[in-house]
């Protein structure tokens, strides 16, 4: 049973797998990918393993983009819609998180292997996630956490 992180990014731009290694990697993370050569410098990707131990599992990650995704992100991105519910006037963490939802345009998803994972394995999602919420216009959510604003959690769902 996998562990899943996400990334709701509201920017139309994506970064090759490269430069997400290479940010990673920059943090100290000693990490790399089952892809290699053009597969890594291409933005038109959807998922790829990331490898932080070759005795491990990897990280699965995945990019889906809404209108090329079969669905699936306009699926997930309701479904979460109706997890936060519908905010009330003075409800702004939950106002902050549904706005953020409606503007999305992919969402990064990576499925931790929760038997097969030391904490190497959380230190490099935890960089990916950062990646992506520092320099796409991104917001982390946390299965059975909630939505974070940095280190921070922003929205408990239940």
């Amino acid at each position: 049973m996998g562990y899943f992180t996400r990334v709701f990014c509201a920017t139309k731009n994506k970064p090759t797998i490269q430069s997400i290694l290479d940010f990673v990697i920059a943090n100290g993370i000693d990490v790399s990918s089952n892809l290699n050569g053009a597969e890594l410098l291409t933005e038109n990707w959807n998922h790829f393993e990331l490898i932080y131990d070759k005795n491990r599992l990897p990280l699965l990650v995945e990019l889906n983009g809404l209108e090329n995704s079969d669905g699936l992100a306009e699926e997930e991105l309701e479904e979460f819609l109706e997890f936060v519910g519908k905010p009330r006037f003075y409800e702004l963490k939950k106002k902050k998180v549904a706005e953020h939802l409606k503007k999305t345009e992919y969402i990064i998803c990576v499925q931790l292997p929760t038997n097969d994972i030391v904490d190497k394995g959380y230190d490099a999602n935890g960089e990916l996630m950062e990646f992506f919420e520092k320099n796409f216009s991104g917001m982390i959510q946390a299965d059975r956490e909630g939505f974070y604003d940095g280190p921070k959690l922003l929205l408990e769902l239940e």
